[in-house]
């Protein structure tokens, strides 16, 4: 076993949604070397091994891990935090012990900034994506919130150019 156990350091309230909570935890292991088999097994991380660290996301619950820390955020209470610890121990030690089979990635998550992918849409502020605007939508684009298919105008043939600019600056 990899981690044997994750302890809470400490919890607050999440910054942006105060009835959530975020928490620092840390691992009885060093992640370091784990992050690339992580990075090649789960989806959209943004892996960054000029800092050692791995981000991302499983439905609205934030995850960074760095070293020993594991940073989670948007949990409900101390009874998900702790579902949530036990959910990322298994998924570490789970590709810990399969990592003769993953293929590393140790390659980084371009991250797009927000102006350039608000510059590459139909910037009509249609709120068929869901947001208030299209910068709204870029933001989300940029922290990997949102896919570029959730604009409905960019599945349209009139803006297929755009989508692919965009799809090749993001990828």
């Amino acid at each position: 076993m990899f981690v044997e156990d994750i302890k809470v350091i400490e919890t607050s309230p999440c910054l942006a949604e105060k009835e959530l909570f975020k928490g620092i935890t840390r691992a009885s292991a060093d992640l370091t070397e784990i992050l690339p088999y992580l990075n090649a097994v789960i989806e959209k991380p943004n892996y960054q091994p000029n800092s050692s660290s791995l981000v991302f996301k499983e439905g609205i619950i934030g995850f960074t891990l760095q070293g020993s820390n594991i940073n989670i955020t948007r949990f409900a209470n101390m009874t998900e935090l702790y579902e949530l610890l036990d959910w990322i121990k298994e998924l570490i030690n789970a590709t810990y012990e399969s990592r003769e089979f993953i293929e590393p990635n140790h390659k980084a998550r371009k991250i797009t900034p927000t102006l350039v992918i608000y510059n590459l849409l139909p910037k009509t502020n249609c709120k068929e994506c869901g947001e208030q605007s299209c910068m709204a939508f870029a933001t989300m684009l940029n922290k990997f919130d949102a896919e570029i298919d959730d604009c409905p105008l960019l599945r349209q043939s009139g803006y297929a150019e755009l989508r692919d600019k965009l799809a090749k600056e993001m990828e």
